[in-house]
């Protein structure tokens, strides 16, 4: 732990906000568990004190302003039924959004945060077109009496559903290792390596709203979830992409963009991650593939007693807490409009 630091990673000067700004989340009820959780379900990303930091430091320690987007981030999610959708989604839907936005590739960086991948060449005219027909779509709504039919989400639920599985799944599991320099602070983000080998000027102009939709979602209700984003192989004329791109970036996120040519690219990562984390591609050691399914690391399949599989399984993955006050991860979603509630491991992991 860094000197001065809280063991939820707030310096000594932002304890006071923290601390206003929790009271005052907790005096308009923002705090209060939500219906649409199942019983078990642990509130970890949603309303946890780390939560609440990653609110507070995107609007820079101002404890007004973290309420008032985490207001917005809780409407969102009640009117979207986002936590119901998420024990319900069509692992298929899941899975193809994998395809389209950064992904876990059950890896990590020198201080424990998980890395996630896209390679830009796959956000091509089909894979845009497909996503611009969910963003057409009407927004599913979730009712409980009669029988539920398989949800067919709109673009912002989905997105969204698919961004819930890092917060409520992988940051609480990179949050469990000790293997870090500092085990006692929570993981709260995450580093985003690009492959950018591809990107032309036409495509990035296919982009734009693309990246104007999905900016607004990570800002608003996924704030502080990326530290750093590594745009590799960058091609010569990027300066002109970026031009297109940066208008429709959140400010904050785009500060946090390192833009790599491709002799910098191995140096530069090696600062952060292991080669054998790094995707060959790259110059390290780690057999990548795109829309592949997080690939653990030993520690992590130490954790999780997982001696069978590298792999874990395919759709949205949460944890819930036992009676005895363990924790499991269970896989959700639903195929062929049945739901599912698989075990994948349960840690002895009781919290700091």
């Amino acid at each position: 732990m860094e000197a001065g630091q809280s063991t939820i990673g707030i310096p000594p000067e932002g304890e006071a906000s923290f601390k206003a700004f929790t009271q005052s989340a907790r005096d308009k009820g923002l705090l209060t568990r939500p219906d649409s959780l199942e019983s078990r379900d642990l509130c970890d990303g949603l309303s946890d004190p780390p939560t609440l930091v990653r609110f507070l430091v995107a609007r820079r320690f101002d404890p007004d302003g973290a309420l008032k987007q985490f207001q917005e981030a809780s409407e969102f999610r009640e009117e979207k039924h986002i936590l119901r959708l998420y024990d319900l989604v069509d692992i298929a839907d899941f899975e193809q959004a994998r395809q389209i936005y950064p992904h876990w590739i059950g890896r990590r960086d020198k201080k424990g945060l998980p890395i996630c991948m896209l390679d830009l060449a796959r956000l091509d005219k089909d894979a845009l077109a497909r996503w611009e027909t969910t963003r057409k779509n009407s927004r599913w709504m979730y009712s409980q009496s009669g029988k539920v039919e398989p949800p067919i989400p709109d673009m912002l639920q989905l997105a969204s559903v698919y961004h819930d599985n890092l917060i409520r799944f992988i940051l609480p599991l990179c949050s469990m290792m000790t293997d870090r320099p500092n085990p006692a602070i929570p993981v709260t983000n995450s580093i985003y390596v690009v492959d950018a080998s591809n990107l032309g000027l036409k495509q990035a102009w296919g982009l734009r709203f693309f990246a104007q939709e999905i900016s607004w979602l990570l800002s608003t209700c996924y704030p502080e979830t990326i530290q750093r984003v590594f745009v590799c192989n960058a091609p010569s004329y990027y300066s002109t992409v970026w031009k297109y791109l940066k208008g429709w970036v959140d400010p904050y996120t785009a500060e946090k963009i390192v833009v790599l040519l491709e002799s910098e690219v191995l140096p530069t990562l090696r600062e952060y991650m292991d080669d054998a984390n790094i995707p060959t591609k790259f110059g390290g050691k780690f057999q990548f593939t795109h829309g592949m399914l997080p690939d653990l690391d030993g520690n992590i399949q130490q954790l999780l007693k997982s001696d069978s599989s590298r792999f874990l399984p395919p759709g949205p993955l949460k944890w819930v807490q036992d009676s005895d006050g363990r924790r499991t991860a269970l896989a959700v979603g639903s195929k062929a409009g049945s739901e599912r509630s698989d075990k994948i491991a349960t840690v002895d992991w009781l919290g700091q």
